[in-house]
């Protein structure tokens, strides 16, 4: 199908046509010039009538007829057709025959019954040419077709209305739909191509009528297509000049409307212009007046107008111009009058039948300019806001999967605005639900700016009365009565009810049908956020008042509040008091909120008629909403009330709560707001005062309060605090502050650089108010490194919890005691940051001992082992920030807003890929790179991955140089240049060749956040740790790499050894597929300390004595030659890696190598022989994966006596075991899998002793050693790949290992004997058993008779029935599990059964069973868990108290079952768990 035909498809919305009545008698109409494309049409009529079944009109009269009148049959016919396909073309409006089949269409459009309207195609034929969609001047503007429009206009013209405008929208209804899908055929030049257009016509009709669908162009949504309708509707109201004016608040759609009318009927109209943005061209000085006044003639004559020097000779010009012509005239968003003065001037100006449509948001302006229709946009309903939606976000009219509730959320978020939820569509778009949820949840707390600026300019245009009104409506009086707005406001403002009126002329409030006043919710959060901005602002500045009070002074001002106000102004605390509360009534001023927001501390005297104020919970709320966002803390005095009644407003207090809320009408949100708010202020500590006999005392106690409070400087967090809150509400809940009885230590671990402190600060800001004193030490390891006062921060952290200089510490011994004795009758909050040694933790906070109860520690370090050592409770480690995390962080500091520029994205990605999602490397870089040219940005990007930025480098290294012994640093630096993503154990003994005590040293790299391991065992470390290390040694000689101790940049590599440049410096070297892979080995001779060597792809040619004798680690991908030459000196060597290697033996002559451990020929395929193992005593791996031609391995092998793990997967040519080698008693891996020429394994596997994994997956084993069972440590067996093995051995495998001093063979052959199967003490051992069968038959025989088996061995303790027959596995509709797996019994021995885990399925799959799967309870209550492997039922719990479980086996109708997994789980004592461990057995059988 041509790209048009998938195009349009894209393009379109569809629908069902409803069929009920008036069924259509034929399917298509063709209308077309016979003139012009006869062959066309034929093809075209051909194509739909052959094999498609539609039903196409045809009359063979019309050929060469044009000029004859079309018969009136004719004419009826297309009323009885689903779809008319119009080919327009040269001579198509010549022909009147055609322009009778023309009316008539457009007749039937604009009468036939909506729900089966008719369709039209048109396509344009031949010369006949589309501009942006549309027919240009060289078809519409054609006399033919105007003469066409002007018999039509005045065969409509009516006194009743514009007839020829309901003909123009009938058409033009549809003309949305024809020009979506019509197409440009153009001149033809071949018949081929010709062929191609008729294929894309008929493909289109078909697919059209079969599908029985309406079609809309996707811009042309239900809701847009509705509107359109109803200002069209208007058009047609009068034959004079008529103005309508199109009105509503910003972003409503009214631009969108008024273009979507101008394409439907502007082709009808000679004369048309349409002007965009007026108010915007004109304050942007893009146009002028005058300049438009001349656009509009050149529109609608079609010639240039050079006379027009000013705007009012231009109001000349116009009016002679157009006076007589019948025009569309569209100014979109008019502002002023002056704008259609100059534009529009009168109706005048315009000939009959002229339309001239005005966009705006003031409504005040087509009053004054005399509209004749004033049309005001509504917000979107749900469904028209989700159809919108929808298309921005996903491409589609509805919701993605997984999406609907989230796309619901954001639609009521955006009020039904059509700008909002075009741009939050946009903004979630290819999103996944995590970013989804994450931007919703910002959305409640921070209003969206993608729609702020269109709303605020708007707002701008407001004088500052307007303004004020529109503040004071949005906080405070959205749902009140109008009337009730207008008296409390003139009060304080003149003329409100003008300033409202003008409001509503404006589009910022409505008044609904009860006269209550409204206002859209995102003008709401402008409001919102233009206060909070400007109140933000003031927060920088110094605050204006130490105390705002918010009291009702009918209960208490007389005396209570006089006395604390003067008892506060006398302690030197500046207190805000407001007195005009009397005069003012209810109402509440701007002004008197911003110095809420500009005081430090509020107290609330809650008192019985308190919540009887509008004033005063609008100050609550104000006061509490502050408190939430910027930290303004809040001390709730109950005066004369019990804080439960104002919890739950009862008593007098919520007598007059209630009066309050019924008395002014508030709405339903405002009031769920306010009891909110009353709710929370009850859960901070204050003071409740009731029947006080000592108000004194009491008010003194408030003040000291205060004092304390006001001393507490916040802490500054960080400029832009991305994924802060998240990781602060976590560790909030590891510090259990609920908790007050006891001492909590905490630490908080992490790299450096990853926003320890940054988090430590906030938690400090955000709970320190709930204790009695808190201290922060900032940067202990810097001071304590700098400063040798150290007696200066203990008594730093006396003035910070008790406010006075007047205790002296003489040293650091006498500070620990006055320490302890001084917070220990005290709760306290005490942050130690970035701590680095035990001993500044024992002076600073000794123990726990040291604190009063409910105390809280919180220490921020780099060193977990320091954590420990102090005994921490609770360690929070630093989360890594996600990807949305890290690109907003970066963003603020390099675009300054929450998301790159659209130019930069790419570039961003590319930095934070970089900077390992690090918060300093983001922030840090971010502002590096703010003001570099996008062309800079690549060139920084690979500066810093050669030459990190200082900045960073400075801040990592502190954990580097923090380091106290030489062989930690030397592990970290091998490890940043060779061993990430290698085995910990491996690079262990490497390193441990080199005498670095790599085991306790790679612990310290882990317990300094410097290196990681993964759940593989690997080593990782963050990037910008591993350029940092690589950063060190480069400084170690900048300019001449050969002087540095470690190499690993290949040019540079290169350049030394082509160059026979080496130094004794070097201790570790890597390459890598270099551009010449053939090197000297004489560019070794002077690396005579080389201790590592990393080749890939490399060739050496010369004497391999000039290698180094040193040399620990050899790692060469590809040895180029058949054997290691024997002048190599590798005595030393701990480590042997020659994967994928040209080796047909190690060594033509053998070396005693006594301190290698590791040694893997992986994939060496011309491998032969082994060498002699005795020339190798302490191996302790031995890899030797993928080495087809290797045969035989030595018998030599049984002298490994500390040989670990043997390897030989795929070794396809190797055909038995030498007998010796079920003499390595320390062997604990075995991994045979994939040599499919070994077919047995000896009786003697009993004496490996060690052996804990054994895999033989896919051999030719057939039988397996009954032997197995007795081995004393193994944990794993997988034998799975040949048939015999799952029904033979399998089950006397899982006997023997229950009961192992049965005769095995016995078992197999002869029924099991109830008596003969071993006693529990053998089952208690037995912890998990993973079976995965195949067959049926295998099933029924073999799981039936283990459990049979379990029954039996714990006889004493379970009682169980077990029968199961082929005919119940296979059809399980019905059956109970009782009949299957029988029936357990509890009766109380030490190791009961607590859980019973059943998995059973279709597709073999048995799946791990996650840890926290089985839940465990201490009653005796059990637990059982029912998985379908093949998806086709959930998981379902079953649990209940007592000695027995009953329960369905899921219904499986269709569906055989193959397999079944049981795990049982014991509830062990605690000596047992210490003895015996954990054992895990896992048998794995398939049958191919």
């Amino acid at each position: 199908m041509s790209s048009f035909t998938s195009c349009f498809y894209r393009r379109r919305k569809f629908q069902p046509i409803s069929t009920t009545t008036n069924m259509k008698k034929y399917d298509v109409y063709l209308s077309f010039c016979d003139e012009d494309p006869d062959f066309f049409v034929l093809g075209i009529y051909k194509g739909l009538t052959s094999g498609s079944g539609i039903n196409v009109f045809w009359d063979n009269k019309r050929i060469k007829r044009g000029d004859q009148e079309v018969p009136t049959s004719v004419l009826n016919v297309i009323g009885d057709c689903k779809l008319v396909v119009i080919v327009f073309s040269t001579n198509y409006f010549n022909s009147r025959w055609c322009l009778q089949e023309l009316e008539k269409i457009t007749e039937c459009c604009r009468t036939t019954d909506s729900r089966l309207m008719l369709l039209t195609f048109s396509f344009f034929y031949n010369g006949v040419h589309l501009v942006l969609g549309y027919p240009d001047t060289d078809f519409f503007e054609r006399e033919a077709f105007h003469d066409f429009l002007d018999r039509i206009y005045k065969k409509e013209i009516s006194q009743q209305g514009d007839k020829f405008m309901s003909w123009v929208a009938a058409i033009s209804h549809n003309k949305a739909i024809t020009y979506a899908g019509s197409t440009y055929l153009g001149h033809v030049f071949t018949n081929r191509i010709e062929r191609e257009h008729i294929e894309n016509v008929v493909e289109l009709a078909t697919r059209v009528i079969t599908e029985k669908r309406d079609m809309f162009n996707v811009f042309y949504t239900e809701s847009l297509n509705s509107r359109v309708q109803d200002v069209t509707q208007l058009l047609k109201q009068s034959k004079s000049p008529l103005i309508l004016g199109i009105w509503g608040m910003p972003g409503i759609g009214k631009s969108t409307i008024a273009k979507a009318i101008y394409g439907q009927v502007g082709s009808y109209f000679r004369h048309k212009c349409l002007i965009e943005n007026v108010k915007r061209s004109v304050q942007n000085k893009t146009y002028t007046l005058v300049s438009l006044q001349e656009k509009i003639i050149l529109d609608m004559a079609r010639e240039p107008e050079n006379d027009i020097s000013t705007i009012v000779s231009g109001k000349v010009i116009l009016k002679e111009r157009l006076h007589s012509k019948r025009v569309l005239l569209v100014l979109d968003d008019v502002d002023n009058l002056e704008q259609l003065h100059a534009l529009c001037g009168s109706r005048e100006w315009f000939g009959e039948g002229s339309k001239i449509i005005i966009t705006t948001t003031n409504r005040q302006l087509l009053k004054e300019h005399g509209a004749d229709h004033i049309y005001r946009v509504k917000e979107l309903d749900e469904n028209e806001s989700l159809e919108l939606f929808n298309w921005k976000a996903f491409s589609q009219a509805t919701s993605q999967e997984g999406f609907a509730e989230l796309s619901r959320q954001v639609v009521a978020y955006s009020g039904g605005l059509p700008l909002a939820l075009t741009d939050l569509g946009i903004h979630f778009n290819s999103e996944t639900v995590d970013i989804w949820e994450c931007k919703l949840h910002n959305f409640t707390r921070h209003f969206y700016n993608g729609v702020q600026g269109t709303l605020e300019s708007s707002f701008n245009d407001l004088n500052d009365e307007e303004k004020q009104v529109f503040f004071d409506i949005a906080y405070f009086y959205i749902g009140i009565d109008q009337h009730d707005v207008v008296q409390s406001l003139n009060s304080s403002t003149h003329c409100t009810n003008l300033l409202i009126s003008l409001l509503e002329d404006k589009s910022f409030v409505t008044i609904d049908e009860n006269n209550k006043i409204q206002m859209h919710v995102l003008l709401q959060a402008t409001a919102e956020a233009i206060i909070t901005r400007e109140s933000s602002n003031k927060t920088d500045q110094p605050k204006m008042y130490d105390v705002f009070l918010s009291f009702r002074g009918e209960d208490s001002r007389a005396k209570f509040m006089s006395h604390l106000h003067s008892s506060l102004q006398n302690a030197g605390i500046d207190t805000f008091r407001d007195d005009d509360e009397i005069q003012r009534g209810d109402q509440i001023s701007i002004s008197l909120l911003k110095t809420i927001g500009q005081s430090r501390i509020s107290i609330v005297v809650l008192s019985k008629n308190y919540a009887n104020s509008r004033w005063c919970m609008l100050e609550l709320e104000k006061i509490m909403k502050i408190g939430r966002d910027r930290g303004l803390v809040v001390v709730p005095v109950f005066y004369e009330v019990d804080p439960s009644d104002v919890r739950h407003q009862k008593g007098q207090f919520g007598k007059g709560f209630d009066d309050l809320t019924s008395k002014i009408s508030v709405h339903e949100s405002t009031k769920t707001r306010w009891q909110r708010d009353l709710y929370e202020i009850c859960g901070i500590a204050g003071f409740v005062l009731i029947d006080s006999r000592n108000e004194s005392a009491d008010i003194k106690n408030i003040v000291e309060h205060v004092t304390r409070l006001l001393d507490r400087t916040q802490l500054f967090v960080a400029e832009h605090p991305v994924g802060v809150e998240s990781r602060v509400e976590a560790v909030t809940k590891l510090l259990n502050i609920q908790k007050a009885e006891d001492v909590l230590l905490l630490g908080i671990w992490g790299m450096g650089g990853t926003g320890k402190t940054t988090i430590a600060k906030s938690i400090y800001n955000k709970v320190g108010r709930k204790f009695e004193g808190r201290s922060f030490l900032l940067g202990i390891r810097e001071f304590w490194e700098t400063h040798t006062n150290q007696v200066s921060l203990q008594q730093q952290v006396l003035c910070d919890v008790y406010k006075t200089t007047a205790l002296k510490i003489r040293d650091i011994e006498s500070g620990k005691n006055i320490l302890k004795e001084k917070l220990s009758k005290n709760r306290v909050l005490f942050v130690l940051d970035d701590v680095d040694e035990l001993d500044q933790l024992k002076a600073l906070c000794g123990n726990r001992e040291w604190f009063g109860p409910g105390s809280r520690i919180i220490i921020t370090t780099r060193d977990m082992d320091l954590l420990r050592s102090c005994g921490v409770d609770q360690v929070y480690t630093i989360e890594e920030m996600d990807e949305s995390e890290s690109l907003e962080l970066f963003s603020w500091h390099a675009f300054k807003q929450p998301s790159p520029t659209e130019d930069y994205a790419t570039h961003s990605a590319d930095v934070i890929a970089y900077s390992g999602k690090l918060p300093l490397a983001l922030e840090v870089l971010g502002s590096y790179l703010s003001n570099c040219e996008i062309t800079e940005w690549q060139k920084v990007l690979e500066k810093l991955k050669c030459i990190p930025h200082d900045q960073v480098q400075k801040k990592l290294k502190v954990s580097f140089d923090g380091l106290k012994d030489f062989t930690e640093k030397q592990i970290f630096l091998d490890i940043s240049c060779f061993f990430i993503g290698m085995d910990k154990k491996d690079v262990t003994a490497i390193l441990n060749g080199c005498g670095f005590f790599a085991d306790i040293g790679i612990k310290v790299l882990v317990e300094r956040a410097l290196l990681t391991v993964d759940n593989r065992n690997k080593l990782r470390m963050h990037d910008l740790l591993r350029d940092m290390g690589r950063q060190i040694i480069y400084e170690e000689s900048p300019s001449d790499p050969e002087k540095r101790s470690r190499l690993w940049r290949c040019d540079e590599v290169q350049d030394i050894l082509s160059r026979d440049k080496g130094t004794e410096a070097v201790k570790g070297l890597a390459l890598e597929f270099p551009r010449k892979d053939c090197l000297e080995t004489k560019a070794f001779k002077k690396m005579n300390k080389l201790r590592l060597l990393r080749l890939a792809g490399v060739k050496l040619e010369g004497d391999f004595k000039y290698l180094s004798g040193d040399l620990r680690w050899l790692y060469w991908h590809g040895f180029p030659e058949t054997y290691t030459p024997a002048e190599f000196q590798q005595g030393s060597l701990v480590a042997i890696e020659l994967k994928y290697s040209k080796l047909n033996k190690i060594w033509n002559t053998s070396q005693m190598l006594e301190n290698l451990k590791n040694l893997n020929l992986s994939h060496s395929l011309d491998l032969a022989e082994t060498p002699n193992f005795s020339y190798l005593p302490n191996l302790e791996k031995l890899v030797l994966k993928d080495c087809p031609s290797l045969s035989t391995v030595s018998h030599s092998i049984g002298s490994l006596h500390k040989l670990l793990m043997l390897n030989l997967t795929d070794c396809t040519g190797l055909q038995t075991l030498p007998r010796s080698i079920y003499k390595l008693k320390s062997l604990e891996t075995l991994i045979l899998s994939g040599c499919s020429k070994i077919d047995k394994l000896e009786e003697d596997l009993e004496q490996m002793e060690s052996l804990i994994t054994l895999i033989a997956d896919k051999t030719g084993i057939t039988k397996v050693p009954f032997s197995i069972v007795r081995l004393k440590s193994i944990g794993y067996i997988s034998l799975s790949g040949f048939e015999g093995f799952s029904r033979d051995v399998f089950p006397s495998l899982i006997r023997s290992w229950m009961s192992p001093s049965n005769n095995v063979i016995s078992l197999v052959q002869t029924s099991v004997s109830m008596s003969s199967l071993g006693t529990s003490k053998d089952l208690q051992k037995l912890r998990i058993i993973c079976a995965k069968c195949d067959s049926e038959l295998q099933l029924t025989r073999d799981i039936a008779r283990f459990l049979e088996v379990l029954k039996a061995t714990n006889c004493q303790n379970l009682e169980a029935s077990a029968s199961s027959t082929a005919s119940e596995i296979s059809d399980m509709h019905a059956s109970p599990v009782s009949d299957c797996i029988g029936h357990f019994r509890n009766l109380g021995s030490k190791n009961h059964l607590k859980s019973l885990l059943i998995q059973m399925g279709t597709k073999c799959q048995i799946s791990n069973v996650a840890e926290d799967s089985v839940l465990q309870t201490a009653d005796g209550t059990w637990d059982l868990f029912l998985l379908g492997c093949d998806n086709k039922s959930d998981w379902l719990t079953f649990s209940c108290k007592g000695c027995s479980i009953i329960f369905d086996v899921p219904t499986m109708k269709g569906s055989y079952l193959k397999s079944m997994m049981l795990y049982i789980v014991y509830y062990s004592c605690l000596e047992n768990i210490t003895s015996e461990g954990f054992q895990e057995h896992n048998l794995k059988s398939r049958t191919w």
